[in-house]
């Protein structure tokens, strides 16, 4: 199941639960000036906020969701997300699909613990490895747009070296991928 979530800066409003992403899509898609884009393999839905008129209902399954302009903060893009749920009261089968943020990313929650572990290890690589130079390291940026990463000293002035993104945990050999 998908929640339908609009955002729009510090902004969010659930709308409603759908069984699927395509019902959700359909109901949305009434709404006039809803894009729906695909760039570089990933999805982006959205509609201008100054689309939507003084009051609107859109209709499904005999529901009527009234909206408004005025749920909006001006003008600007209203970004659309689907937050997939899991029915916990149901009997489950193994691990739950779906993904979880780390940082900027979403991770398949079937990877996820590997993904964890395989960040942590090539953190500590890089770590031990630059301490090992006489360098002093730390972990920066928790939260941030563009997520966590790694910065050090040389000789007292600090320097970026990488995010710990999904390159720098896919790399096999991540203290040569640095050049460091």
């Amino acid at each position: 199941m998908y929640i339908l979530k609009l955002c729009q800066g510090d902004l969010s409003t659930n709308i409603g639960l759908f069984h699927t992403i395509e019902e959700g899509r359909k109901f949305i898609s009434q709404l006039t000036g809803y894009k729906y884009e695909v760039e570089e393999g990933f999805e982006y839905e959205y509609f201008d906020s100054t689309t939507v008129p003084d009051y609107v209902e859109l209709k499904y399954n005999g529901h009527i969701v009234p909206l408004t302009t005025y749920m909006f903060t001006g003008d600007g893009k209203v970004d659309i997300y689907w937050n997939q749920i899991v029915d916990l009261s149901t009997p489950g089968n193994g691990m739950i699909e779906g993904s979880t943020r780390v940082d900027a990313y979403s991770i398949p929650n079937n990877e996820l613990k590997d993904y964890i572990e395989k960040r942590e290890y090539n953190y500590r690589c890089v770590k031990e490895y630059l301490e090992s130079k006489g360098h002093d390291v730390e972990r920066a940026y928790f939260g941030s747009e563009d997520g966590e990463a790694i910065l050090f000293t040389d000789p007292d002035e600090w320097h970026f070296l990488t995010h710990m993104d999904p390159e720098f945990v896919e790399s096999e050999d991540i203290i040569k991928d640095l050049d460091i």
